[in-house]
């Protein structure tokens, strides 16, 4: 089995029990171009100057680049992918094969925007739009640039899917905005399930509910359309007090006040309370404050929580809630729950299906169940070559 997704905005490659990773020109240069910059400006930020300052900061040993990855899917024996860097975004194509660096660019545009898209027969079905509110759907032919947009209005399209079943028809999920007094987008609706056929220019939604999501929907050539349900706006944890944060309440305070102080007396005395210690804010427990949370469509994982289980081989199931489930829906309308806690899924040509758990990729066959390969936050599954 030969199969590619990505995982933490890095592509990886699995070649029978091989796994490796393929590498993305755009964002390694970009990269490179940012530890650049840092090196030429490093003086501003270290040295006994800055610390007195307050300007000081650690260096992790690793530039961080504010880079994501769209979307990854096959086209004639090419991998497609898309990438956002800051305020722009960019298609490129390239081999599946690492060892081959060309890469050619196939769109790129500061005023453009790319969610996820779809190969199939030659086409590519994408979700795109002039800001991230509003991304609509498009079909093109790559490697050629041209696009003609199918969908418009103050709405939310994403996860095209081009039918395996009915030709020329594209499932997505859809959602509309909801707006302020300001114009600014202060809530989305719930995402229903809808399809477009391209030839009539018909669009027809076909599953809806006021407290649920539809996300991720697609068909196999038998006529199954499977899709991703989970509550309407994913899970939050709950706000409000618990019984430990009163018990910490003294012990907060006292911390940060302690903290304070001790910035105030390295700052203006030049010598800090805490012996070992400058006594400056650490740039590195800052960031990894601000990585404790990731969210995926509405759904809070605590980044630092799944690391230390990783650290300690814990394997406590799914990182998605278990709300979150796979759906199968068959000609007759009959539904059945495949898998819970799902964060992204395949399809292959013979039935089987491939799942993201958030840990691992597993083989569905029915009610057998294979891991194939262990994957922190694995989506945008694309098989490369499946032998059926």
């Amino acid at each position: 089995m030969k199969l590619v997704y990505t995982s933490e905005n890095k592509i990886y490659r699995i070649d029978g029990g091989n796994k490796s990773e393929i590498p993305c020109g755009r964002i390694n240069k970009y990269k490179e171009t940012l530890e650049s910059i840092r090196r030429r400006t490093e003086w501003k930020t270290t040295g006994t100057g800055a610390q007195f300052t307050g300007v000081a900061r650690e260096y992790s040993g690793e530039t961080v680049v504010s880079a994501r990855i769209t979307g990854l899917c096959e086209n004639k024996g090419e991998l497609i992918y898309g990438v956002g860097l800051d305020e722009s975004c960019s298609l490129y194509h390239r081999s599946f094969d690492r060892t081959d660096e060309n890469e050619g660019l196939i769109l790129s545009g500061n005023d453009l925007y790319f969610g996820a898209f779809d190969c199939f027969e030659g086409k590519m079905a994408v979700s795109l739009g002039s800001n991230p509110n509003e991304l609509h759907i498009a079909v093109m032919e790559p490697p050629a640039s041209a696009y003609d947009e199918l969908t418009d209005g103050d709405s939310i399209e994403e996860y095209p899917y081009w039918s395996r079943c009915h030709r020329n028809r594209i499932y997505f999920s859809s959602a509309g905005n909801g707006r302020n007094e300001y114009g600014a987008v202060a809530a989305v609706s719930p995402r229903c399930g809808a399809y477009i056929d391209v030839d009539r220019g018909e669009m027809e939604k076909f599953l809806s509910d006021p407290g649920t999501d539809f996300l991720r929907i697609k068909d196999d050539s038998f006529g199954n359309i499977f899709y991703i349900r989970q509550p309407y706006g994913g899970e939050h944890e709950k706000d409000g007090f618990k019984f430990s944060d009163i018990l910490l309440f003294p012990y907060r305070v006292l911390k940060g006040f302690f903290g304070w102080l001790n910035f105030v007396c390295t700052r203006w005395g030049g010598e800090s309370l805490k012996s070992g210690s400058n006594g400056l804010p650490s740039f590195t427990k800052t960031k990894q404050r601000s990585e404790r949370d990731i969210i995926i469509e509405g759904n809070i994982i605590k980044a630092e929580k799944l690391a230390k289980e990783e650290d300690a081989k814990e394997d406590s199931g799914s990182v998605m809630p278990l709300s979150r489930v796979l759906v199968k829906r068959e000609a007759d309308g009959s539904e059945t729950v495949i898998k819970k806690g799902v964060l992204d899924y395949s399809l292959c040509p013979d039935g089987k299906i491939i799942v993201s758990d958030g840990r691992k990729l597993i083989l569905l066959e029915g009610e057998k169940e294979t891991v194939i390969a262990k994957a922190r936050l694995a989506m945008n599954i694309v098989l490369e070559e499946y032998p059926g």
